[in-house]
């Protein structure tokens, strides 16, 4: 077992319909991928990154893994959906991170939501790559709080124009702009930041924000140098003793 440092990034991708809008090239969707590509190429071995995503409701697409080429691959996998429940996907990203199914009691999350406890995760984050526009519960916000307490920040990128543009959606035309204000709030209460997709120095920041910690990792090492070192010291050990007992070496 071997001491290595070790922090682990959730990217959570927003698949909601409206993430088809081209008001960024070539796509938000599209936009957003090239972003976390872009964010995943970056990082050391000490970062393990997992992909969650989200419309209507929240999945792991990949757990947290050090191999880049996964990643990469399950971004590039990603298709859209359904509504959006940012909600679900903060929940969701909290469970990989804990690597086990978390369970949040609704009426406590209402009531106060900084009372929820799951278990300190210090050495994770989650970079949440969405247009903002919420459509579902539970309450993104209060999901946020559950973070905080936890100590995972929330890194929201915006993805999209605070202009707008319109996407045809099941046959009807449906408005859809960047909500920078709910995304900027889910951020600040993780001690978090807020960028537009695009800002690449942004992204390469975050995972400098990130307190890695150390573990024990079970790594195979190369022995035989330690079995031919020992055998040379049991033979120079019998040849002085052959020495000394015989005056010649036998």
């Amino acid at each position: 077992a071997l001491p290595q440092r070790e922090g682990t990034v959730i990217l959570a991708f927003d698949v909601s319909n409206s993430m088809r809008a081209k008001d960024l090239e070539p796509t938000r969707l599209g936009a957003a991928k090239a972003a976390a590509v872009a964010f995943a190429e970056r990082q050391p071995s000490s970062i393990r990154i997992g992909v969650v995503a989200f419309g209507d409701s929240a999945v792991t697409v990949l757990r947290p893994t050090n191999a880049k080429a996964d990643v990469i691959a399950a971004v590039k996998r990603l298709g859209v959906g359904g509504g959006t429940a940012l909600g679900q996907g903060i929940y969701m990203s909290l469970d990989a991170i804990a690597g086990k199914k978390l369970r949040i009691d609704a009426s406590a999350l209402e009531r106060d939501a900084g009372s929820v406890k799951i278990g300190f995760y210090g050495s994770s984050a989650i970079v949440l790559l969405s247009d903002g526009e919420n459509t579902s519960r539970p309450d993104p916000v209060k999901l946020a709080e559950v973070a905080s307490t936890a100590g995972v920040p929330i890194h929201a990128i915006g993805v999209g124009t605070t202009q707008g543009t319109v996407v045809e959606i099941n046959g009807f035309s449906v408005a859809t702009a960047l909500d920078e204000d709910l995304l900027k709030q889910i951020a600040d209460v993780t001690d978090g930041t807020y960028n537009r997709a695009g800002n690449a120095k942004a992204l390469a920041r975050i995972y400098k924000s990130i307190e890695l910690e150390p573990r024990k990792v079970e790594k195979p090492r190369e022995a035989s140098a330690l079995f031919a070192s020992a055998g040379g010291l049991l033979l120079t050990l019998g040849s002085g003793l052959s020495l000394v007992w015989f005056g010649r070496v036998i």
